[in-house]
């Protein structure tokens, strides 16, 4: 989890996540005869040489082209390691320039020493330029978010001189004194770049008595394997590998980027009694929690008081950390008492204090690590979370709580739906997933109640409410921005109805009120709203298409595109729910409605239905999906169901004289 953490530093500049390494820039060497041949080349380099050869690469063009990319692994039974990382680039834009002017490699001082062997540019001239210490720096990392963390570092190398048509190469080494588990190592390399790469390699040499778990994901590598004088030797490699392209809407990276998983933990009962037994001291009670569970909990039933631990935790304690030091940084929670008393913690802190007022107030529960960023790879038990949660037990069944999610009424957030949890206890468990949540469970409904006139007024009364996702996100919105801009936001949302329209009257409920659904009240009229044509009448229902609507377009971000790479990700299951209707002047006939409409495509389904009673036209409209992701192949019928969704405003209501 340290090296997971610092993800979060990363992933603002970078098109491919590699953890525990620098930026995505900085993918690394070739095979072990050319680090030893660099290694000389260093040591012996003459300032001439031949200029670098002209690039030739059956890919679509890019900015630079990693031309080798080696990592080479010295593991010793007892988990610690050396790492020596080389790699070699061809600058061929300008905008390479500037992508690769630094390396930066970032490490926690209490695992890991970073050593730059050595780096050099080689000009399109011949003349090779050697980076000399002062423009290699060794500095504390930069706060980023909520985090200032004194123990992690950045070796950042600057090269100058850098042309179009240069290449650089660099080789460092990293040296892991205390591995997170004692005696087991983890590595992850990807087989992947924002850049084309000619040759990646990967080496591990250990004793011949130690046991690799390993699998390459979502991708493919060569791999041998020989071992000689009781010295095992593991080799991946793989050649001409495309560069990625990010696109939006797409899987997270580490869900589609081929890489090398390493482990030499057996299984992940493993990982669960060894974070069980770092973590267990730091969830006993002291006198100030016991209060405090007293006051929050007493005379109240179970689930009620589950709640109101929750509500304190996630609320008044303050997601934020200033400190990433002492043994197993990063992985071993502060005490419970300790972040009680400062109120502030990161997410292994809150929960193990939830842990600890939960147990106080007789309810068995456990810390539960998992990554809510992308899907954990089930096969191999490498160290692939980045947070810790908490696990409430129901009978049989498994609760899943998240204590650093602020201002909602749920107890996990939409992305941490069907990710891999592990419950950290005494026995060991293996790795579990959280449910992926019924459509009907994270709703935007609206509803409302409309007239129109003979003189073409439309008056209207509309509620707007919330469940699930749609509410933590309308809440968090809604309590970001002061009074008078929700009601310049609602004056707009109504005007895409008609310019004419008019915001008559809007309410908000408590917003804090985390027992209540977040709820919107509005009363609008809109002049003109009909259309005379002769001896028929023309209008829309307003609910009949999507003005209303405030979340659908950030569910399907990415679906603008007409072609995809990858699969489209959806950020949660949600529906989304219209009723309306609208009375219209007596002295009036339908003459005709826009369609009904059931479009089915069994993951996702939009229907229409608008039917006449009386004086009386009546809208019911709904969209629902219940899956996570859009499969390629099922991306021309989504492509479909969306070019239906956005005709629908297109339609009329057509009235002539009874």
């Amino acid at each position: 989890m340290v090296r997971l953490l610092l993800l979060e530093y990363k992933i603002r500049n970078l098109a491919i996540i590699e953890k525990n390494r620098s930026t995505d820039r900085i993918m690394k060497s070739f095979t072990l005869t050319l680090i030893l041949a660099g290694m000389v080349a260093f040591g012996y380099a003459q300032s001439e040489m031949t200029p670098p050869e002209q690039v030739e690469f059956p890919y679509e063009p890019s900015n630079a082209v990693v031309r080798y990319d080696c990592t080479f692994v010295d593991l010793n039974a007892d988990g610690t390691s050396e790492t020596l990382k080389h790699y070699r680039v061809a600058l061929l834009t300008d905008r390479s320039i500037r992508q690769y002017a630094q390396d930066i490699t970032v490490y926690n001082l209490g695992y890991d020493t970073v050593e730059v062997v050595a780096a050099r540019i080689y000009l399109p001239s011949g003349k090779i330029v050697e980076v000399d210490s002062e423009s290699v720096k060794d500095v504390p990392m930069p706060a980023f978010g909520k985090f200032y963390l004194q123990n992690v570092r950045e070796k950042i190398i600057t090269f100058p001189e850098l042309t179009k048509g240069a290449e650089i190469e660099v080789a460092y080494k990293e040296i892991t004194r205390e591995p997170p588990i004692d005696g087991e190592f983890n590595l992850t390399e990807y087989f992947i770049h924002s850049d084309p790469v000619q040759e990646k390699y990967v080496e591990i040499e250990a004793s011949e008595t130690v046991e690799l778990n390993w699998k390459v994901r979502s991708g493919e590598a060569q791999y041998l394997k020989s071992t000689s004088d009781g010295i095992t030797r593991h080799v991946w490699n793989a050649e001409n590998i495309s560069q990625l392209v990010p696109e939006p809407g797409m899987p997270p990276v580490p869900e589609v980027a081929a890489q090398l998983l390493v482990s030499t933990i057996d299984d992940w009962e493993t990982w669960s009694k060894w974070y069980f037994a770092l973590s267990e001291p730091e969830t006993i009670a002291d006198d100030a929690i016991r209060d405090q569970v007293q006051e929050l909990t007493e005379g109240k039933p179970r689930e009620e008081a589950i709640r109101a631990i929750f509500y304190f935790v996630s609320n008044k304690i303050r997601y934020v950390d200033t400190a990433l030091t002492g043994k197993k940084a990063g992985y071993k929670p502060e005490s419970a008492p300790v972040t009680f008393r400062n109120k502030y913690g990161v997410c292994r802190d809150k929960a193990a204090l939830m842990v600890s007022m939960l147990r106080e107030a007789g309810i068995e529960s456990n810390i539960v690590l998992m990554n809510p960023v992308w899907k954990i790879d089930q096969d191999i038990p490498a160290d692939q979370f980045n947070h810790a949660i908490v696990a409430v037990y129901e009978g049989d069944e498994v609760v899943y709580i998240d204590p650093t999610i602020e201002k909602t009424v749920d107890y996990l957030a939409a992305n941490e739906q069907d990710r891999g949890v592990l419950i950290c206890n005494e026995a060991g468990k293996d790795l579990d997933w959280t449910p992926v949540v019924p459509p009907q469970d994270n709703l935007y409904e609206i509803t409302a109640s409309s007239s129109l006139d003979e003189n073409g007024l439309l008056a209207s009364d509309l509620t707007i409410s919330t469940k699930g996702f749609p509410d933590l996100v309308l809440r968090n919105y809604l309590q970001s921005i002061p009074p008078e801009e929700r009601l310049l936001m609602f004056k707009r949302i109504i005007q895409r109805i008609s310019p004419t329209a008019e915001l008559s009257d809007v309410q908000f409920s408590d917003l804090m009120d985390f027992s209540a659904p977040v709820t919107i009240q509005m009363a609008y009229t809109a002049r003109d709203y009909s259309i005379p044509a002769g001896d028929f009448l023309l209008f829309q229902v307003p609910g009949q298409a999507g003005s209303m609507e405030l979340l659908t377009d950030y569910f399907f971000g990415g679906s603008e595109l007409t072609d995809r790479r990858y699969d489209l990700e959806i950020p949660s299951t949600f529906e989304v729910k219209v009723e309306e209707t609208l009375d219209y002047p007596e002295g009036w006939k339908v003459r005709s409605l826009p369609e009904s409409f059931d479009l089915d495509h069994g993951d996702y389904r939009l229907v229409r239905n608008i039917e006449v009673e009386k004086n009386t036209v009546k809208v019911k409209r709904s969209l629902d999906v219940s899956t996570l992701r859009i499969m390629l192949d099922e991306y021309a019928e989504l492509q479909t169901m969306l070019k239906k969704r956005d005709q629908m405003g297109r339609g009329q209501v057509v009235l002539t004289k009874s």
